[in-house]
């Protein structure tokens, strides 16, 4: 159940309204990393979530961010309230004015629609908190750029709030995934190729005019991965040798989502296999 406050989370005050910069606060209002796309990605998450506890998280958060969509929302009207009675602030966008009469809409800051391909909801939980803590990392710096273009002391204000929400659920998203007690490479329940998973292909070789060359680091040669070399540079290339793939060998958690298929930890999956006896018996 949803309950409408009439009291935005934050305060919103400006001074001089700037239309242009009302356009690019639409970024975080319709756009792929604004609030809407969070709101909806962490609430369908959420109502997917088989675990209580993280389900809370998940709903909590949400609901938070159609908070911040209202003041996000609240900000934009007015820094682009001058649009709705003078053409030189209308034209600094047209679409806002003239189909959205100088308020809100569900566009990003070029005009594109929203639409549901923003969010990522898998369905298994480690796997979309994974994408949550990606998603409020992008959203953080987009509010600092955001601010990095405006000397509105109310406006830096507010958004700095919101990008330090941003962090704050990182920190919440990350702590929840780690509570599940999983390795962090564990997903899913097929454990990848032995040996297979710890080559690093070198594929990108030779040096380049700006000074580009091949680099050895921890990503490459450290934390359990070596370098093999491609065919074309002499090398022996990735073990491609078949392997048969083996449900239930990945290590999981007594919180992870039920796989999904036919065939699971190595049999057919329980209700798949009472139906497949039921029709027998009735035969």
């Amino acid at each position: 159940m949803y309950h409408h406050v009439k009291k935005l989370m934050y305060t919103v005050n400006i001074g001089e309204p700037d239309p242009k910069f009302g356009r690019m606060l639409l970024e975080q209002f319709g756009g792929a990393n604004g609030e809407l796309a969070a709101a909806m990605q962490y609430s369908v998450q959420g109502m997917n979530c088989e675990d209580p506890a993280r389900k809370d998280l998940l709903m909590d958060i949400g609901t938070e961010e159609l908070s911040h969509l209202e003041v996000v929302g609240a900000l934009i009207r007015m820094h682009l309230k001058p649009v709705k009675s003078d053409r030189e602030a209308a034209d600094a966008d047209p679409l806002v004015t003239i189909a959205g009469g100088g308020g809100v809409a569900l566009f990003d800051s070029m005009g594109n629609a929203w639409t549901a391909n923003y969010l990522k909801v898998t369905g298994d939980l480690a796997v979309d908190l994974r994408s949550n803590i990606a998603a409020e990392a992008r959203a953080k710096i987009v509010y600092e750029r955001l601010i990095s273009f405006t000397q509105d002391a109310g406006s830096k204000q507010a958004l700095q709030f919101l990008m330090t929400r941003e962090i704050t659920h990182m920190r919440a998203f990350s702590a929840a995934l780690e509570s599940m007690e999983k390795p962090p490479f564990s997903i899913g329940t097929i454990q990848p190729t032995p040996g297979l998973v710890d080559e690093y292909l070198n594929a990108s070789t030779g040096e380049a005019r700006d000074g580009g060359k091949d680099t050895v680091g921890p990503w490459n040669s450290g934390n359990g991965l070596h370098m093999v070399q491609s065919e074309i540079e002499g090398g022996k290339g990735l073990h491609v040798e078949p392997y048969d793939p083996r449900p239930g060998t990945e290590k999981t958690s007594p919180v992870d989502s039920t796989p999904v298929g036919a065939y699971i930890n190595g049999a057919r999956h329980a209700s798949r296999q009472a139906a497949a006896q039921s029709r027998s018996a009735h035969a």
